[in-house]
């Protein structure tokens, strides 16, 4: 029943780096794919600047440094994946780039000790890495150079000590780096799953923005004063990933980037769908071949109530191309919006086969399964989506009702807690599409939300939800009572004003109805929201004058 874009925003601005499409494969190590980033090859400079080399044996000394960091990487991100292995974590590859290593595995754990094992490894082993080298550097003292039968062959030993002593010293680096408690470095996981183990995942993701940012300021000041961008680059990087822990933080980055970059991404992500739809159908114009475009378009028409329009857009991108990923999920998405479950299933299989690892699929499955009133199976595919995306607050929120109705109310308030504690914005007030989630779900919706208003009775987003599942269930005295009470706490929000209106409408109050869809169209900043006030005022009837109103 997820109708909602997951993962998906225009762009592909919440998409991490792009690793494997730059890189070159060195073979395999117990199924993992062993891959060296073409940013390596830049190392190869920096050693220059470093050791500006004048002979044979500067340049060996370099080429022996940039190889050795190489391999000390490499065998950092291996200790993350046998750890990963050991705890039973499919690991897809290790990728070796200029400013580190990235371990991808297939998913994330759900146990913070697994976590906290897996991160934990790494610098374990340039730990064991800086002790073999300070070993080998104090042998080569003890029983290499006092038996150096000539200067050239003393020169050539001293120079290989001194190789060692500077690779202790790297791998000692590796370490220090790599156990800042900053998210996503290695001391930021094992901060975030010691914390997660402590107080849960919420208060973990608070944790460790509050040690992280500090820490990352000073480094970004300390990269300014000393002019090192290499370390001010990889604190972009870093800042990218420690918006992650916080939905509103990352919206906002998004945003940011879309504004500069692709305003109609930015509406998208405004959710004025109508306006971005507007600009989309201004990019198609431009770049008819772009697939993307039209997948976003039929986003946006999908969102705003368009069916027709999102399966035309849906279908000229999978003439563009029948096996491209997105396309695929939106399609079988539409057949179960639908209720066409086995048109849907197809897809989903579909996009499964192409990306195993994606949690969608997965989470479409899960509510086709749900809406079949298939529970058990539900939850298996729901689990599997959260292991492979543990930060959607809609996967927790779905999760939470196939719990319900297994009678599990113990994992059901788990996971809502889990939901509004990581976005109250995202879990709390549905997108139009998804509201046919509340459809003979309002038990549910009744102790979802009314868990929320027991802690606080202003919370107008519970409110609205609340008022939106009455509303789908046809409870129209209750919806316009919860419709009022959220308006008085935020008096501009105009889908109240809508929903208002709309339980007006069935209540056969018009002149309170159409009071509802004139202020939305005089007061309504996004544009689909104007034009449905407007398309239901022109289906009521004329209004009456007020005499008229008077005499009845």
């Amino acid at each position: 029943m997820e109708y909602e874009h997951v993962g998906r925003e225009p762009g592909g601005l919440r998409q991490k780096m792009r690793t494997l499409g730059w890189s070159w494969s060195f073979g395999r190590w117990r199924g993992v794919d062993v891959r060296f980033h073409f940013s390596t090859i830049f190392s190869i400079p920096i050693a220059y600047l470093l050791f500006k080399p004048v002979d044979l044996r500067g340049v060996v000394e370099a080429s022996l440094w940039v190889g050795g960091l190489s391999i000390f990487i490499f065998l950092h991100e291996i200790g993350h994946a046998f750890a990963a292995q050991l705890v039973g974590v499919p690991v897809k590859s290790v990728v070796v780039w200029l400013l580190g290593g990235l371990t991808n595995l297939s998913y994330k754990p759900e146990k913070p000790l697994h976590n906290l094992f897996i991160f934990a490894a790494g610098p374990l082993v340039n730990m064991l890495l800086a002790f073999l080298c300070v070993a080998v550097f104090i042998l080569s003292a003890l029983f290499f150079l006092p038996y150096s039968t000539s200067p050239e062959t003393y020169v050539w030993f001293q120079t290989f000590q001194n190789l060692f002593f500077s690779l202790a010293i790297v791998n000692i680096i590796l370490v220090i780096f790599n156990l800042l408690p900053v998210y996503p470095l290695d001391g930021g996981n094992i901060l975030h799953a010691a914390m997660e183990w402590l107080f849960g995942k919420t208060r973990a993701d608070q944790i460790a923005l509050i040690v992280g940012i500090p820490i990352l300021i000073l480094l970004i000041v300390f990269g300014i004063l000393t002019l090192d961008y290499v370390l001010l680059l990889f604190c972009i990087l870093i800042a990218f990933s420690i918006s992650t822990l916080n939905r509103t933080a990352l919206k906002n980055v998004n945003l940011g980037l879309a504004w500069f970059f692709k305003r109609a991404a930015y509406y998208y992500l405004q959710g004025d769908y109508e306006r971005a739809a507007q600009l989309y159908t201004t990019e198609i114009e431009r770049q008819p071949g772009n697939i993307n475009n039209y997948i976003t378009r039929a986003g946006c028409f999908l969102a705003i109530g368009h069916g027709e329009r999102a399966v035309a857009d849906v279908e000229r991108a999978l003439k563009l191309n029948q096996s491209h990923l997105l396309a695929l999920e939106l399609r079988g998405e539409i057949h179960l919006l639908n209720k066409e479950y086995d048109a849907a299933l197809e897809r989903f299989v579909q996009a499964q086969a192409l990306n195993p690892d994606w949690a969608v699929p997965y989470f479409d499955r899960g509510s086709l399964l749900l809406e079949r009133g298939e529970y058990n199976l539900a939850l298996e595919n729901f689990n599997k989506a959260v292991s492979l995306h543990s930060r959607m607050p809609l996967f927790y929120v779905i999760r939470s009702l196939a719990h319900f109705r297994l009678g599990d109310l113990d994992s059901a308030h788990a996971d809502q807690d889990l939901a509004v504690g990581l976005s109250p914005e995202e879990s709390l007030a549905m997108v139009d599409v998804n509201l046919v989630l509340y459809q003979d779900n309002l038990d549910w919706a009744k102790d979802y939300y009314g868990r929320v208003l027991d802690k606080n009775p202003r919370n107008a987003l519970a409110l609205q939800g609340l008022a939106e599942a009455c509303l789908v269930n046809r409870e129209f005295d209750s919806a316009v009572t919860l419709f009022t009470r959220a308006i008085e706490i935020n008096p501009r929000e105009a889908r109240l004003h809508l929903g208002r209106g709309k339980a007006y409408v069935e209540s056969g109050k018009m002149v309170e109805a159409r009071s509802d869809f004139e202020w939305v169209i005089s007061k309504a900043e996004k544009l689909h929201l104007k034009q449905q006030a407007d398309d239901f005022l022109k289906s009521m009837p004329p209004s009456m004058s007020r005499n008229e109103r008077n005499l009845l």
